[in-house]
């Protein structure tokens, strides 16, 4: 268990900052922790902050799967000169912690509120830049992460104009591309049946989009029956398809 310690133990010179802060916050608590004792643990609502004085610290996620190993995200170290912080996001409010956060070996660690976030910004110019580089490495993270999102959901279609006359796929073709039919009209031939589509009476303007969806083949060949504007999505667009078009995929599963 973690154990609270007289922050005049930490052994720091009277002229640096963090006894100065101490000084002017004397309810600021000072904690030592062991071997994999927790700081931070995921999914909380705690809002403690913690500049690590010294040490090292591992932050991790837990397993995707039962039984599977945590997912390593960082290792911080850290010491007197180079003090680090830890948990620095509940100084936006109130939310679940998104990772878990473990001592390796043994650390020493003030443990702060938020409020006292506005002291050190105010009149702590060495730990205030250690608070800065940690939010802008937090951005950049975010910024990481939105751009992976946006590429999960991002279509890239291909975009063409289709001229009568023009074959699009053979029936018992593999459905390597789902085609949207934006503008004009396509003629399917499907068990010796015959009929001109247009983009109103396809599922949100998609031909055969099951048989893409499942890597299958075409059930029906389909020839340009007017000018046309098609988007092509390539066989890499599936995961972003379904992402785009839930109740369609929701649809085509039901049947």
């Amino acid at each position: 268990m973690a154990e609270r310690i007289d922050s005049a133990s930490l052994g720091l010179g009277e002229a640096e900052e963090v006894p100065r802060l101490l000084r002017q916050h004397p309810e600021i608590e000072a904690w030592a922790y062991r071997e994999g004792e927790y700081l931070i643990r995921e999914d909380e609502e705690s809002r403690d902050i913690f500049i690590v004085l010294q040490g090292a610290l591992v932050v991790e996620q837990a397993p995707a799967a039962p039984g599977g190993a945590p997912a390593i995200l960082a290792c911080v170290l850290a010491e007197p000169a180079e003090p680090a912080i830890v948990g620095e996001m509940a100084y936006l409010g109130a939310q679940r912690r998104a990772a878990s956060v473990r001592s390796s070996g043994r650390s020493l660690a003030l443990r702060l509120q938020p409020a006292h976030i506005d002291g050190v910004l105010e009149g702590y110019p060495g730990l205030t830049r250690v608070i800065c580089r940690q939010f802008s490495r937090r951005l950049q993270d975010t910024d990481r992460a939105l751009h992976a999102l946006q590429a999960r959901f991002a279509l890239d279609p291909r975009r063409r104009l289709a001229e009568p006359g023009e074959p699009l796929f053979a029936q018992g073709d593999p459905a390597a591309e789902l085609i949207q039919l934006v503008a004009g009209a396509v003629r399917l031939e499907c068990a010796g049946t015959v009929r001109v589509v247009t983009p109103e009476d396809l599922p949100d303007g998609f031909l055969e989009p099951e048989a893409y969806l499942r890597a299958g083949v075409h059930a029906c060949a389909a020839t340009v029956a007017e000018p046309a504007f098609l988007a092509v999505i390539a066989p890499a667009g599936r995961e972003a398809v379904v992402r785009c078009y839930p109740d369609l995929a929701l649809r085509l599963l039901a049947e």
